[in-house]
């Protein structure tokens, strides 16, 4: 029997990947942009069964969509439902053609992203945000994702939706707890990125807590084009976009300590204010802004120093165990900076 020597390799290079672009629609009424972007699709309404009275002009507005509710609250965001989702959906004969709608706060718009881009290798989606949070943030960028074993955004995807659809009218009734917590990533946006956004936001930003129309409209455009501009140059996470992580590394950590007792909003304002004292940076101006939104700045005292680094070294952006973070090197300038374990359990906020 001969014996072969010679190796041969073949390389397979797919075609360049190219990114769906993706329309944001921002506007009071905008949620009527959605049946001219599905006529003549099989549609699905996934939405949060606490906003069935948000979702429900949307549903009527379309030629019989299969509707599932998913029950408020971080629990949802699991591969269970994300499991029951999917089989809900083969159940009803849903094909690659078919387009989901999203209707929720950033857990539901988190999920259904998950789902819609893993279903039958993806499906076309259009987010509808009916928070500030889900809005400027959650919606914006395409990342996907559940959470697991008490960490958050673990298991996920980078797809981005064809369209996210901005209704500034639901601001009007946006409870003031969820308001504040959504502003905690515009201060987030504005601290890292945008200096003159910053200090728009220091001489506006009671008119933006009264819900005053010209105020919230000038607030959601800016924050959304900031992130915007940040996920044209960067849409994986390699480079720049890593500075939407400010706050992050120890909000997380702090989020999933609490059994999300805390809201995302509270956890990362604790986590802005921890990380720029931690990397010895002036924190004075950003803690000012959040305090003023009603956000806390401090971590609980009986929470273990020792149990949130530990959650800290699980997440995404750290490698080899280097727990790093973005934080303001100056306002409106973002950077990266490296945490160490000692400075971490000897700070007291």
């Amino acid at each position: 029997m001969s014996t072969l020597h010679l190796m041969h390799t073949i390389t397979l290079t797919p075609p360049a990947a190219t990114e769906a672009v993706t329309t944001i629609h921002i506007a009071s009424g905008a949620w009527k942009e959605i049946q001219a972007l599905t006529k003549g699709k099989r549609t699905v309404v996934l939405y949060d069964s606490a906003i069935k009275d948000i979702a429900q002009p949307v549903i009527e507005s379309l030629d019989n969509p299969l509707c599932i509710d998913v029950p408020s609250g971080d629990a949802s965001k699991s591969l269970q439902s994300a499991e029951k989702i999917v089989e809900a959906l083969l159940d009803a004969g849903c094909d690659k053609k078919t387009i989901m709608i999203c209707i929720g706060g950033g857990m539901l718009t988190d999920l259904g992203g998950f789902v819609a881009s893993i279903f039958m290798r993806g499906i076309t989606c259009i987010l509808m945000p009916t928070t500030l949070l889900g809005m400027i943030d959650a919606s914006i960028g395409g990342k996907t994702a559940v959470n697991t074993a008490d960490r958050k955004n673990m298991i996920g995807t980078i797809t981005h939706p064809q369209a996210v659809i901005i209704d500034l009218e639901l601001l009007d009734s946006l409870p003031k707890k969820q308001l504040c917590e959504g502003l905690a990533e515009v201060i987030k946006i504005a601290a890292m990125l945008d200096l003159p956004f910053f200090e728009w936001l220091e001489e506006n930003l009671d008119a933006v807590l009264a819900v005053h129309p010209e105020a919230m409209e000038e607030c959601v455009l800016r924050a959304v084009q900031a992130k915007v501009d940040v996920i044209e140059q960067d849409a994986h996470d390699r480079d720049v976009r890593l500075l939407l992580n400010f706050g992050h590394t120890v909000g997380h950590a702090i989020e999933a300590y609490s059994r999300y007792r805390l809201s995302h909003g509270e956890a990362i304002s604790i986590g802005m204010v921890a990380e720029m004292k931690l990397a010895g940076k002036e924190y004075q101006h950003v803690e000012a802004l959040l305090k003023k939104a009603g956000l806390p700045c401090v971590i609980p005292k009986d929470y273990s120093r020792e149990e949130l680094w530990k959650a800290m070294l699980t997440d995404k952006k750290n490698e080899g165990g280097i727990v790093k973070t973005a934080i303001p090197g100056n306002l409106g300038e973002g950077i990266i900076t490296i945490l160490t374990k000692e400075s971490f359990l000897t700070f007291v906020s």
